[in-house]
């Protein structure tokens, strides 16, 4: 569909030699934690020149800082939603019902909790997954390694699902606008093709969803076929 305006990491061959990568753990002057909070800070409100500057190589460090930004931001949107409804025991008040979990009682929320860095991981990988090859389908490049690390440097906007109550929603469209930049930064492609790239991803993650439900429901149609044989 689009082709790279010079090459995938035009963007990226174009800055000065002297600007460094702002990713956590590219920066050996910095301790861990003080790169995992400027890597952060950088993605959010800084992504253009981030991703400009944004190295070619290298996953364990990204996959490590998605894991946990996300996780971190996913408990605290449970939480949220935990304080909100466990004092009502199930009797939805008028700002319970606004929650995106709502239907889920205090005992589902706390298991979710418990369970929250298994599902970052399985979501990253997946989406991950989604995410390269959407940017493989504008020919925008077909290595993993660069999509990987615009994804999960994208997840910083996981971050913002920390904010009570409507924080999954800001995050998530943080997380899409993260991504554009990150393409459009990364692979030098027009606007076009980096809104091409998500259009993809989002089409295959409702894809995914869907397949996912039809699988479920038709097991559990065929466990209850199963009992009223038995």
């Amino acid at each position: 569909m689009m082709e790279p305006d010079a090459g995938w990491g035009a963007a990226a061959a174009a800055a000065e030699p002297e600007q460094r990568s702002l990713a956590s753990g590219e920066d050996q002057e910095l301790s861990t934690l003080a790169g995992f909070f400027r890597t952060l800070y950088a993605v959010l409100f800084q992504p253009g020149e981030f991703f400009q500057n944004l190295g070619r190589e290298g996953w364990a460090g990204p996959t490590a800082f998605a894991l946990i930004v996300s996780s971190v931001g996913l408990l605290g949107a449970l939480f949220w939603q935990f304080l909100v409804l466990a004092p009502v025991d199930g009797n939805l008040g008028e700002t319970a019902k606004l929650l995106p979990f709502r239907g889920l009682g205090p005992g589902w929320l706390l298991a979710l909790m418990a369970a929250a860095p298994g599902l970052v991981l399985a979501n990253l990988g997946v989406g991950g997954i989604c995410w390269w090859g959407s940017v493989a389908l504008v020919g925008a490049g077909r290595e993993f390694t660069p999509a990987w690390r615009i994804f999960c440097y994208a997840q910083a906007g996981m971050a913002l699902a920390v904010i009570p109550f409507f924080g999954l929603l800001v995050a998530g469209i943080w997380v899409l606008a993260l991504m554009y930049c990150g393409v459009k930064q990364v692979y030098g492609i027009s606007a076009g093709g980096s809104l091409g790239a998500l259009a993809i991803y989002l089409a295959l993650q409702v894809l995914l969803a869907l397949t996912l439900l039809l699988g479920l429901a038709g097991v559990l149609a065929g466990l209850g076929l199963l009992l009223l044989l038995g």
